[in-house]
């Protein structure tokens, strides 16, 4: 099986994300270029959640 060579770009904001994850959804099944849109939406969501992640204000254990 030959490996897809599409260069698809990262979302970087939640609209972005949105948008991406839409027209991922409406991409044909035997498209080369699903599996590049499925990582780029992938890496996306776990940059968010690390962002997320790091901008958490409040300290898990002096939370309690």
């Amino acid at each position: 099986m030959s490996e897809a060579s599409c260069t698809i770009p990262v979302p970087k904001t939640s609209q972005e994300l949105e948008q991406a994850v839409l027209r991922y959804r409406s991409i044909e099944p035997n498209d080369p270029a699903l599996l590049a849109m499925w990582e780029a939406i992938r890496d996306a969501s776990l940059n968010q959640a690390v962002a997320e992640v790091e901008n958490d204000k409040v300290p898990g254990e002096e939370s309690y």
